[in-house]
């Protein structure tokens, strides 16, 4: 909330200075508290009391001191102008500790005013306040960015909301720089600053901010797309980069082509959980997958992770699965060298 300082100029009386007291008398108007200032005859002062919410009255006096009779030389009733702002996130993840969410996916920001005044002759710190949008990437392996150095800058946009109430700023994806907008990781910053006024630099009153994490990628290596499994599968290895921080990733195996949506079995080894503050990447070797494959034919083994945005598919293999055995034998007769034996009637054997 912006603190404010009132400049009060006054005029000395025309006699001698020596022969009469200035004081400036504040009277607070919710409190009723009054604090006499003494001034000097000519320049100006800050008051000594910060403004009250109902605002206060100042009193310019003189006192004659041949006389002690006192003079009211002007009066001003000043209200207070404190502008107030609140800036929440809403984002597809229900993270607790720190907004935040995918490059690819939409987040709206909301930021409530308050405070404003409206009507002529107003200082313009008192009718609107500056809003600035802030991205600052992460580099170098780092996922903090202290916010002093994040809002330092230059923003990447500004604006003016010049009415209480709730503004709501809509973003279908991350605004972050990068080559491959689904590679984008970093912070978007929004910050609410009430207007310099007076003696009183421009002031921050309300910030909050999103952390942006990239698309995850994966692959599947040691088996090719048509290959034919006709003995034990060979090893494959999953190749996992940028895995959202609330994640679950795992590889599964069903029969068919491959189709998205498909509840197939879940090989053993690859079933990866996450629910760490930052993205991350793992190498898997899968050995013992074959006895998932019940039956000869087209097979698809399907990469999948989980996140709060949905299921989706990183990667997929179609192959196929032969493991009949052919067997090629010939049939023929078995012929001997010796002629067949005769028996006479008397049963004796004849040559």
């Amino acid at each position: 909330m912006k603190a404010l300082a009132l400049l009060l100029g006054f005029a000395a009386s025309t006699a001698q200075a020596s022969d009469w007291v200035n004081f400036i008398r504040q009277t607070q108007v919710d409190s009723g508290v009054i604090w006499d200032m003494p001034v000097a005859p000519t320049g100006d002062s800050a008051s000594r009391l910060s403004l009250e919410e109902g605002g206060a009255l100042f009193q310019l006096w003189t006192i004659e001191q041949a006389t002690t009779k006192d003079y009211l030389l002007d009066q001003r009733l000043v209200g207070t102008y404190l502008p107030s702002a609140e800036i929440t996130i809403e984002t597809g993840d229900p993270y607790p500790h720190v907004h935040r969410t995918r490059a690819d996916q939409p987040f709206t920001v909301h930021i409530e005013v308050g405070g404003l005044l409206s009507g002529a002759n107003l200082p313009e710190a008192s009718q609107q306040v500056l809003l600035e949008h802030h991205l600052a990437a992460y580099n170098g392996g780092t996922s903090i960015i202290d916010p002093r150095i994040a809002v330092s800058g230059a923003p990447a946009s500004q604006g003016l909301l010049r009415s209480n109430g709730v503004h709501t700023l809509n973003f279908q994806a991350s605004s972050l720089p990068a080559s491959d907008p689904t590679r984008a990781v970093g912070e978007e910053h929004f910050v609410v600053h009430a207007l310099p006024d007076a003696s009183i630099p421009q002031t921050q009153i309300a910030t909050n901010f999103v952390q942006i994490w990239p698309v995850a990628r994966g692959a599947i290596t040691g088996l090719s797309a048509g290959d034919i499994v006709r003995g034990k599968p060979p090893t494959i290895t999953l190749d996992l980069r940028d895995l959202y921080p609330s994640s679950t990733t795992y590889l599964q195996i069903y029969r068919g082509s491959a189709s998205l949506g498909t509840d197939g079995q879940t090989v053993e080894g690859s079933v990866l959980v996450l629910d760490q503050s930052n993205s991350a990447d793992r190498v898997l070797p899968i050995t013992e997958w074959g006895g998932l494959i019940e039956e000869d034919g087209t097979h698809t083994l399907e990469l999948v992770t989980v996140t709060p945005f949905g299921t989706e598919r990183l990667s997929y293999v179609e192959f196929m699965v032969d493991r009949e055995l052919e067997v090629h034998a010939h049939l023929g007769s078995i012929e001997t060298n010796n002629p067949a034996s005769t028996i006479n009637s008397d049963n004796s054997p004849q040559p």
